[in-house]
């Protein structure tokens, strides 16, 4: 499962956490306020209907043709509507008033002489209906309340509170962004500078002059593993490179006697013979990690120019694998153009670029009984060289490894055969990677190994 980054989830977590605070406390606010109108509400106008009772009352026992007008007082003074029952009858009522408002169960617990009140839906409309008794007079008091305007007014808290809590919920995701860049930024930075730092820009560091006490103490902790880093490879490629530069004189005194010893090796004994045909191969192995050795030392402390040129790909590959096969004496493999190739260029160092074709050509003559060809295809806007061996392949475990130093394959163990230094892959791929191209090993067509090499194309405008 893909993993969110850490941007995304201080985003969505400020945001959500708003979002959800919000609407508990929008929630929280409706609720206690609705309760609060709507019981404020019915409490006045349960008061209020008691008071036009009485007044009912009042107007039957003195004057009982004078309820009409007593109704429509009533009801433009409170804005209800009113009815009056007289032994299951209604004696009269408001112009607006209906019996339908009042239902049955209201009626009866009238009748019976007990005040009742109860909110309605009547038709999508909420009404309160408030019932009192009359024994007096044998009448029965109903007043119905229309609850629109408080309606209105929680409709109108409603969008108020949501429109609130949408606007906590923005405040908090703009709160995140913000705790975000200043979270994430040093961490993007550390990122940036590693990957610099792993790409050879050993020079990399972070800036330094950070607010925050945290930041500034990562930044210190970084440079300084950085600058102790750099120390240490330093060190280890001048001690590789004065260690080489002292083993050549002596290697060189071994050579030259070597070759004394070669030029009268039939006065030597068989086992004299034996002996002198491991010390030359020995010594041939000694002399190429002497040169690897060298050569990475050189490429380790940054002494070796990168001297880069905008060269044709297929001419350069044809003269890179006739000289490797001139320098170890072998056979040289058929290079192999493809059809949607044209003529390419592409940007490299010659020398290193000979050095790359020269050392895949000589691994393949002795550990994969040699080259079976090196092929040129396009891919977008790279170009692919591959040389493909006819041996018994590399495993998928030792994949990963074979552009380590000195990585050696079961096939170099092999006493049988020519032994490597473990350094000759190791300087492909630097030598690659300078170029800014990348090299794998993968499975050949012709059942063997395949060392693929994959180099931009230098546009046309830029030749």
């Amino acid at each position: 499962m893909r993993q969110r980054s850490l941007r995304l989830r201080l985003l969505v977590t400020f945001g959500l956490g708003a979002l959800v605070l919000s609407s508990l406390f929008a929630t929280l606010t409706y609720v206690g306020v609705e309760r609060l109108l709507v019981h404020n509400q019915q409490q006045t106008d349960l008061r209020q209907s008691y008071v036009n009772a009485a007044l009912v009352r009042s107007t039957l026992y003195e004057s009982p043709t004078e309820i009409p007008s007593l109704l429509d007082s009533i009801e433009k003074s409170t804005s209800s509507n009113v009815l009056v029952q007289t032994h299951q009858q209604w004696l009269s009522r408001s112009p607006d008033a209906s019996t339908s408002d009042v239902t049955a169960l209201i009626v009866a617990n009238v009748v019976a002489g007990h005040a009742t009140h109860q909110t309605l839906n009547v038709d999508g409309r909420v009404v309160f209906v408030v019932g009192v008794p009359i024994p007096s007079v044998e009448t029965q008091f109903y007043e119905v309340f229309h609850l629109d305007s408080l309606e209105h007014s929680l409709r109108v808290l409603l969008l108020v509170l949501t429109f609130g809590a949408l606007m906590t919920f923005f405040l908090g995701v703009a709160g995140g962004l913000w705790v975000s860049q200043r979270t994430v930024r040093p961490l993007e930075e550390v990122s940036e500078a590693s990957v610099a730092i792993a790409d050879g820009a050993l020079t990399t560091r972070l800036v330094v002059g950070h607010a925050d006490r945290e930041v500034q103490q990562l930044t210190d902790s970084f440079n300084r593993m950085v600058t102790q880093l750099v120390d240490r490879l330093e060190r280890d490629a001048r001690f590789a490179s004065d260690v080489s530069h002292e083993l050549r004189s002596p290697l060189t005194t071994l050579t030259t006697t070597a070759s004394i010893l070669q030029q009268h090796r039939y006065e030597l004994s068989a086992a004299g013979q034996e002996s002198l045909d491991l010390l030359i191969a020995d010594l041939s192995i000694f002399r190429s990690l002497v040169e690897d050795l060298l050569e990475m030392a050189r490429s380790d402390a940054n002494a070796t120019s990168l001297v880069l040129e905008t060269l044709p790909v297929v001419e350069l590959v044809r003269q890179c694998v006739r000289s490797a096969a001139r320098r170890h004496s072998i056979e040289a493999p058929p290079v192999e153009v493809g059809a949607d190739v044209a003529d390419p260029w592409v940007r490299v160092d010659r020398r290193r670029f000979e050095r790359v074709i020269t050392n895949l050509v000589d691994n393949a003559h002795r550990y994969a009984h040699g080259a079976v060809a090196v092929r040129v295809a396009r891919a977008g806007d790279q170009v692919a060289i591959d040389v493909d061996d006819a041996g018994p392949g590399i495993s998928l475990d030792e994949r990963d490894h074979v552009f380590e130093r000195f990585f050696r394959g079961r096939a170099a163990h092999d006493r049988g055969i020519a032994r490597g230094t473990g350094l000759g892959l190791a300087l492909v791929r630097d030598h690659v990677q300078a170029f800014g191209g990348t090299i794998t090993v993968a499975e050949s067509p012709d059942g063997g190994a395949r060392f693929e090499i994959t180099l931009p194309i230098v546009p046309e405008e830029s030749k």
